[in-house]
C-alpha cells in the first residue's frame, strides 16, 4: 500500500481509541472546562491535540503559533466528517471531479494531478467554522450565532 492508502490505513482504531499508528505523547489541558487532551502523533504529523478518535479530528497545538505566522502541514489541524474512512484508493480508476456551479465539469486522475500541471505554493487562510467554540458562554456547539456575535469585525 502506498502513498493516500498507508496514510489513511492508519487511521484504523485500536481499542485504546487511538488510531493504529498514532501514539500518545503527552496531555495538554486547554483553557475552557474539560479541556485535558491528549497529544497523539499521526503518519505524517508532529503532536497535536487529539479532540476526537473517531473521526479523527487533530488540532493544532497553541505552541506551534509560536514558531511562525504560517502554520506547518505537519500540525495542521485535521478535520474528518465522513463516516467511512476509506483504506485505499486504486490509482488507476479514482478521479476527482470538478462539478456544478462551473463553466466545464472535469474529472482528473491521479496521473493528471501529478503531471499536467505545474507546482504551485500559495499562502492562504483556512479556518474551521467550528474555530471558538469552546470559548462560548454556554457552550453549545449548535449555536453559530453566538459565533457571529462575537466575533472580530
Amino acid at each position: 500500500m502506498t502513498g493516500v492508502g498507508r496514510g489513511l490505513s492508519a487511521a484504523i482504531m485500536t481499542s485504546a481509541g487511538f488510531p493504529v499508528g498514532a501514539r500518545a505523547e503527552d496531555m495538554v489541558t486547554l483553557p475552557f472546562g474539560n479541556g485535558r487532551r491528549p497529544l497523539v502523533r499521526y503518519p505524517g504529523k508532529r503532536p497535536v491535540i487529539q479532540l476526537t478518535s473517531r473521526p479523527p479530528q487533530l488540532e493544532t497545538p497553541f505552541s506551534i503559533f509560536n514558531e511562525g505566522v504560517i502554520t506547518p502541514n505537519d500540525a495542521f489541524f485535521v478535520r474528518y466528517h465522513l463516516s467511512d474512512i476509506p483504506l485505499s484508493i486504486d490509482p488507476e480508476t479514482f478521479r476527482v471531479e470538478v462539478k456544478g456551479k462551473v463553466e466545464r465539469s472535469l474529472a482528473l486522475s491521479l496521473s493528471d494531478l501529478k503531471n499536467d500541471f505545474e507546482p504551485t505554493e500559495i499562502v492562504a487562510v483556512h479556518q474551521c467554522s467550528g474555530n471558538r467554540r469552546g470559548f462560548i458562554e454556554p457552550n453549545d456547539p449548535k449555536n453559530i450565532y453566538s459565533l457571529q456575535e462575537n466575533s472580530v469585525p
